[in-house]
């Protein structure tokens, strides 16, 4: 089977940021296209790699540099941020 050609792009982190921003914009007014959000998932974990940062983030950070695709990715993220979820959406836990 002939694998699919990709490309790769260099934007600065700013840039980036930028257009990860338009998007969020985009797919918040409404836009429903799966393409377009998958760019946004594929930038936003991008970014997080680059980006790096302390505690938690620098966890997550870590995670997103060492994934190799965005679904490995979102699978450790889940792993790691699953049980801290559900713990913040417990009854008990919940602003009255």
């Amino acid at each position: 089977m002939p694998k699919t050609p990709t490309v790769e792009l260099r934007l600065s982190l700013d840039e980036a940021e930028t257009l990860h921003a338009l998007l969020e914009d985009l797919l918040e007014s409404g836009e429903q296209d799966q393409h377009l959000e998958r760019s946004y998932r594929l930038l936003g974990w991008r970014i997080l790699a680059a980006r790096g940062g302390t505690g938690l983030t620098g966890r997550v950070a870590g995670l997103a540099r060492e994934a190799d695709s965005l679904e490995e990715y979102e699978t450790a993220r889940e792993k790691l941020l699953g049980p801290v979820l559900e713990g913040l959406e417990r009854g008990e836990n919940r602003d009255p």
